[in-house]
């Protein structure tokens, strides 16, 4: 067992959070009011990393059938855990929001931490930055809504402390279990994805729509990316060199 790295990512995961939670708060109180302007620029961040760093890597590591269906069952768990609150009551309030994201990010932290865990890929000094930056717009996403709900800010330190250790927690059962099999590492990649793309699209992006026209969504989405997309050329001329 890596305790030392799991130690590394658990701490790397919680200060990801606390930056963007700082962040956020910094923002919102030189920008009073301007709060949702940063909650979509992190939803871009997030698809950002999504698109130029995690399904590529995946695609290339492990069959396209298998991630998938991975992302499938992972997109329905979190949806399943969405229409329960809407049971609850039709309209969901910002605190029920906070828990739904909460809960949303706690399962793909367990999900990535185990697959992490199963592929060593968590030796990678590349995987644990990528890990450490997409906590960032994670963070941004709690506090906002932590905001929102009007919830004591010592709650979005006890969150994150428990995202962090899920994801420690997690790695050292992944580094447990160590299964040789290609398609139950697939699935459990995928589901991770799965999990992520159900914050961005529905938590993240989904709210966003609800306070900007169509047009100011996509143009903060697309700076989002776009920092994703240029952190990840510059680290390309980084490795070239």
């Amino acid at each position: 067992m890596h305790i030392e790295m799991n130690i590394l990512f658990t701490l790397g995961a919680l200060f990801g959070l606390l930056i963007g939670g700082g962040l956020l708060k910094l923002v919102s109180h030189l920008a009073r009011g301007k709060i949702q302007f940063m909650y979509a620029i992190c939803g871009g961040i997030l698809l950002g990393l999504l698109f130029f760093d995690i399904l590529p890597s995946t695609w290339h590591l492990y069959d396209l059938r298998g991630v998938l269906l991975g992302i499938v069952a992972g997109y329905i768990i979190m949806l399943c855990i969405d229409l329960f609150f809407h049971k609850q009551n039709s309209e969901i309030s910002p605190l029920q929001a906070l828990i739904l994201l909460t809960v949303a990010i706690f399962f793909h932290n367990i999900i990535t931490g185990i697959t992490f865990g199963i592929t060593d890929m968590h030796q990678s000094a590349s995987v644990f930055a990528a890990t450490l930056l997409h906590q960032v717009p994670e963070g941004m996403a709690i506090m906002t809504v932590l905001s929102i709900a009007k919830v004591p800010n010592i709650f979005f330190l006890i969150i994150i402390a428990l995202l962090s250790l899920s994801l420690g927690v997690s790695l050292l059962i992944g580094e447990s279990v160590q299964a040789s099999s290609l398609k139950l590492q697939a699935l459990s990649t995928g589901a991770a994805i799965g999990t992520l793309s159900f914050v961005i699209f529905h938590e993240i992006i989904g709210k966003t729509i609800n306070y900007f026209k169509n047009l100011h969504v996509w143009l903060l989405l697309s700076l989002g990316v776009l920092i994703i997309y240029v952190y990840q050329y510059s680290l390309s001329l980084f490795h070239g060199h």
